[in-house]
């Protein structure tokens, strides 16, 4: 007889948070993490499926089942160090996933009777647990092989791959044009979202464990790909992301006060502002904000705006809640916030004062049409339903494409759109020994997905380094069914 589906979850849904009207007066994390008990309660409905999904839905393969029956036991430290096998920073990732969309969470099979399971939450649980009581251990490592790998770009996908290729002997050092690793982590993420402690303290373990790394440094123009093989590397990553914002081209886009909403969420998170709102900041943001766009960085904007003292923001979609990209959770905690969501229109004319400044946006309502390119309804504009907002501030979210710079100034082929051509296969770009993956490659992507996509891409490195044809799968070589309880080993 199989275990007993227990169908209610711990906690409020999507998960335990402070209250939304004391929670807009700072940028203090929003999430409220498991207790001990609670966390065990949780973990108890797990059913411990001997085929999980919830697995094999994750990018990185995480451990669930074997996560489950350490909590289960009270051995927390335990398992962090089985999530902490294929996900470098589980306590980020878990802050960030959107697990109820497509991931774990999504494919738990407890959801066909109940809530599934709070992945996320539990994952969350043991990793901040494990660095509170110190249990946080070192993870195996091959015998050096004399190789020396070269990761540009400190975001998920680097730290991904480069925490796999230390593992498996390589010497590896970070490139990194900030003064801190993370990337998308850190700098486009607000804190109330992901504590920057939380990230800090991962990044600082996996230094620990060996990786080195050179901050503020801009391979390509401090540095050229040969100038890095001739400090003695034997082959480069390149995981420099996706930073090249979409641009958004109707009439008045010049005005002041119109920003680009990724560029705004960055300076704030370079500047560190979550540390100290007294700080002054580069942008007028008036009462009335108006955020473009129905993805994640339009959320977060919105969200942040009401920190930043806004009145009334509106972010216009010009599609249905259906197609909107911003994860479920997100939007639910922006409602709670009192931010409003407008579908199915778009602002198609901006309209400034005598001094050039933004004061109002003439926009029109859509319907959906035929399926584009995307695979979702294409929005056509209605004929004659034009109207006029009054605004003092627009912040643009329309999507961000790949890091263009590298390949602007290295001979590396590219996509018209941007992204590194590399081989379907090995990761290989048009260069020999040059490597490329994540965001830089695909465009614009989950955190965990990014990490993925590292983590495979120095699964290949690896081989190309030892010189082996062997080319597993990494899904099949860290996927664990009937032994997840088990330590992976590399």
């Amino acid at each position: 007889m199989g275990r007993e589906i227990i169908p209610k979850r711990v906690g409020p849904w999507p998960f335990p948070r402070k209250d939304g009207n004391s929670r807009t007066e700072t940028f203090d994390e929003v999430q409220i993490s498991f207790t001990e008990s609670e966390a065990i309660e949780e973990a108890n409905r797990c059913i411990l499926c001997p085929i999980p999904a919830c697995v094999r839905a994750c990018p990185v393969n995480l451990n669930v089942l074997g996560m489950m029956r350490e909590i289960q036991e009270k051995k927390f430290g335990e398992a962090y160090r089985l999530i902490r096998e294929t996900n470098c920073i589980p306590g980020s990732t878990a802050r960030v996933c959107p697990q109820l969309d497509d991931l774990c969470e999504a494919n738990c099979v407890i959801s066909k009777r109940g809530d599934p399971l709070s992945i996320g939450m539990l994952q969350r649980f043991v990793t901040d647990w494990s660095f509170k009581h110190g249990e946080i251990r070192d993870l195996d490592i091959a015998e050096s092989t004399g190789k020396q790998v070269a990761v540009v770009g400190g975001g998920p996908t680097g730290l991904g791959a480069a925490d796999l290729l230390l593992r498996y002997g390589h010497k590896v050092t970070i490139f990194d044009i900030h003064d801190k690793l993370g990337g998308t982590a850190r700098y486009g993420i607000p804190n109330y979202h992901l504590s920057k402690k939380s990230l800090d303290l991962e990044i600082e373990h996996l230094k620990k464990m060996g990786i080195e790394v050179i901050t503020k440094m801009k391979i390509g123009s401090q540095m050229s790909l040969k100038d890095v093989f001739k400090e003695g590397f034997d082959t480069i990553l390149i995981a420099t992301g996706a930073k090249k914002v979409t641009p958004f081209e109707v009439e008045g886009r010049g005005l002041h006060g119109i920003f680009d909403a990724y560029e705004f969420l960055i300076t704030l998170d370079e500047m560190e502002f979550y540390k100290n709102q007294e700080k002054r900041i580069p942008f007028k943001i008036g009462e009335k904000v108006l955020v473009v766009g129905g993805g994640d960085t339009a959320i977060d904007a919105s969200r942040t705006s009401v920190r930043l003292g806004a009145k009334e923001v509106t972010m216009m979609y010009r599609r249905t809640d259906k197609e909107m990209t911003a994860y479920r959770q997100g939007r639910e905690l922006a409602k709670e916030e009192g931010i409003k969501i407008e579908y199915l229109q778009v602002p198609i004319r901006f309209i400034g004062d005598k001094e050039g400044w933004i004061k109002a946006a003439e926009c029109i309502k859509m319907k959906l049409g035929e399926p584009d390119a995307s695979g979702r309804a294409r929005p056509v504009p209605i004929e004659g339903s034009n109207f006029i907002i009054d605004l003092d501030t627009v912040l643009i979210a329309i999507g961000r494409g790949p890091s263009t710079f590298l390949q602007e100034k290295e001979d590396i082929k590219k996509e018209k759109w941007g992204g590194i051509i590399v081989d379907n296969e090995t990761f290989e770009t048009s260069i020999p020994g040059v490597f490329a993956a994540g965001d830089v490659v695909t465009g614009e992507s989950l955190v965990i997905k990014a990490m993925g996509q590292g983590r495979n891409a120095a699964q290949r490195v690896h081989e190309y380094l030892i010189d082996s044809k062997e080319c597993l799968d990494l899904s099949q070589k860290y996927f664990t069914q009937r032994y997840a309880h088990k330590p992976v080993q590399t």
